[in-house]
């Protein structure tokens, strides 16, 4: 598990598939942990990036503490790290939500997410338009990645509500994004802190390989 292989999805050998598996299983862990320590009615009407800010600097704190799983030890978070690109250098570059990574094998794995705000004025469209999901389709951000995460801040209703919302805007444009057939959108075991994770697979075609995104639904009011 020395190359980039080691967190791909299947087409890499079966213990890198596992490995990323797990690695994005203990990512999306991390966030859970950080958001059972906010208080979601107080953000009931908080921007994105008061929303981000504050739940990074939770799982930063969760991080932080002595009393915690050995693995979290390799484990990192970023806000609004810089994406490379030749297209984009310097200040010009696009800035990323969120970041973890994890150390523990090189090259580092990372899982890059997207931020969206669902709630009133804040509707699907954003969430799987040209702003959100489709950053990760067309290679903006995890142009290398095998995985990603979408974030979804439900500031009106509930989560669950939200999800059959997506579900059928992403089927009813599964050919602009690019769903895979065998892929489709589908929900994740619960996580500590998360009880509303789902997954969609989608073609790169522009790319050249394809993405799993993870998209996990978190209450805010």
């Amino acid at each position: 598990m020395r190359d980039r292989s080691s967190y791909q999805l299947p087409g890499a050998s079966a213990n890198g598939t596992a490995y990323a598996e797990t690695f994005v299983r203990r990512a999306h862990d991390l966030v859970g942990r950080g958001y059972a320590t906010l208080i979601p009615a107080q953000f009931a009407c908080a921007e994105e990036e008061d929303i981000t800010g504050e739940l990074v600097r939770a799982v930063d704190a969760v991080l932080d503490k002595v009393c915690v799983p050995r693995w979290m030890r390799w484990f990192s978070i970023h806000e609004e790290p810089r994406v490379p690109g030749l297209a984009r250098q310097g200040k010009r570059r696009r800035r990323l939500d969120i970041r973890i990574d994890s150390s523990q094998n090189l090259p580092r794995a990372r899982l890059q997410f997207e931020a969206k705000r669902l709630g009133s004025n804040h509707g699907i469209s954003v969430y799987i338009g040209s702003e959100g999901i489709q950053r990760f389709l067309d290679g903006r951000y995890a142009h290398d990645d095998a995985f990603a995460g979408m974030l979804g801040y439900v500031q009106e209703g509930g989560p669950d509500e939200w999800a059959v919302k997506i579900e059928q805007a992403m089927k009813s444009n599964a050919t602009k994004l690019c769903l895979c057939p065998s892929g489709c959108w589908r929900r994740e075991k619960p996580i500590v802190g998360l009880s509303s994770i789902f997954r969609s697979g989608h073609n790169r075609p522009t790319v050249g390989q394809p993405i799993e995104i993870f998209h996990t639904l978190l209450l805010f009011n």
